[in-house]
């Protein structure tokens, strides 16, 4: 295959592509391996133990010294019996006559590393081609195969006979407007994540490994459940910001309304519904896994995990829902601010037409052209007519604010 294991999961560059491994040992600690020790892929997704190059041809190691120079045997083996019989086989032999499992953190000498429990990849790339070369030595199904090179914008997720394909959405930020999605490759022995861009979920995943926070079990069967699990504890945390930014809407909705204005809630509010969606996404995700029927890599063991899982995930969306409702109510209180300051202004409006009202009929009727006319010729007449426009104007001022017409 074109990578080489590293022994740390650091990202190691492979033109377009930035593969990333992880073995996990049988006792859920990342095993150290040294470089150069992948076999390539067989057809069924799993690993092969790395062999001497002799026995990868299918000939027996050379034995030096049961071999002469010229290539005859010399001598038999000293745990042979004279007519060629296989001895009494210790006791720490296994009833097929294999070597026992050896400890994962014993390397004696320089005897072959323990072959690790799971390996985890983790490629990044934006080039189909590539990510195709990648994916041919695991002989993976032709529609596998496709969802792989072009994910659909929908979760999905598929049964082939080598393994189990997950697709799902993530976020790395709970404002973020679109989500990336995420493929799972589950393979007996190897869990293979495929993206096109970074993914902080996956990085906070690798900490906790190393940290010793690992799966209970050292399985493939496990590590999906716990990257699931890690997803629903980012959701709970998506879910605490979302909350804590609508209750400090709500506190100033109630505190000082007019400080607030339709670009402090509609954006609020398609985040949410956003992060809703991918709430329910997730959601099929697990109950397909739930009832799921895979033979390479059946999840009989993981049922109460992912039950577990899959009842948080339930919890939360409700609480999601409760806190769209939560929300919803306080854009309708918004509107009903608005609508109370828009009553506001129509009422002053309308105060000031009724009080200037009779004040242009006075001025109407006094700017009549008739020549025979009351008050015509009286000196005083121009401000005893502006006095009493005055007088009216006032009356109905003081009427308007007695009947509070301007609270």
């Amino acid at each position: 295959m074109a990578t080489a294991y590293t022994t740390s999961p650091d990202a190691a560059p492979m033109g377009s592509l930035r593969v990333r491994t992880l073995h996990l040992a049988p006792d859920c600690t990342i095993a150290a391996m040294p470089p150069g020790t992948e076999a390539p892929a067989t057809a069924n997704g799993a690993c092969p133990r790395t062999t001497d190059p002799a026995m990868a041809s299918g000939a027996a190691p050379a034995n030096p010294a049961a071999m002469s120079p010229n290539g005859d045997e010399v001598s038999r083996p000293a745990d042979m019996t004279p007519n060629g019989a296989e001895p009494a086989r210790p006791a720490g032999m296994t009833p097929n006559g294999a070597d026992p499992a050896r400890p994962a953190d014993i390397w004696p000498g320089s005897a072959e590393p323990p072959r690790p429990a799971v390996i985890w990849h983790d490629v990044t790339t934006t080039s189909r081609d590539d990510l195709g070369r990648f994916l041919a030595p695991y002989d993976l199904p032709d529609d596998v195969t496709e969802a792989c090179l072009a994910p659909r914008r929908y979760p999905e997720v598929s049964v082939f006979p080598s393994g189990i394909m997950v697709h799902l959405p993530t976020r790395h930020d709970w404002i973020a407007l679109h989500g990336r999605y995420l493929t799972v490759l589950c393979l007996p022995g190897r869990m293979i994540t495929l993206h096109d861009e970074d993914i902080p979920l996956l990085d906070k995943l690798v900490q906790m490994i190393r940290s010793g926070n690992a799966p209970l079990q050292a399985s493939v069967q496990a590590l999906l459940i716990f990257l699931l699990d890690a997803c629903i504890d980012a959701n709970v945390h998506f879910y605490m910001e979302a909350r804590t930014h609508v209750e400090q809407l709500a506190e100033l909705l109630d505190d000082t309304p007019d400080a607030v204005s339709p670009d402090d809630i509609l954006p609020l509010k398609r985040a949410i519904t956003r992060l809703s969606i991918q709430f329910e996404d997730q959601f099929y995700c697990l109950a397909t896994l739930q009832t799921l029927q895979a033979t390479a890599l059946p999840l009989t063991s993981q049922r109460e995990g992912l039950r577990d899982i899959m009842d948080n995930q339930s919890h939360l969306a409700r609480s999601q829902a409760r806190l769209e409702m939560r929300l919803r109510d306080l854009y309708q209180f918004y509107l009903l601010v608005l609508q109370r300051r828009t009553d506001h202004r129509i009422r002053v409006l309308t105060v000031l037409t009724a009080v200037c009202m009779p004040l242009s009929v006075i001025a109407g009727i006094y700017g009549m052209n008739f020549r025979h006319m009351p008050e015509l010729d009286w000196d005083y007449g121009y401000y005893v007519a502006l006095g009493g426009m005055l007088a009216v104007a006032g009356g109905m001022m003081w009427f308007f604010h007695k009947r509070g017409w301007f609270r």
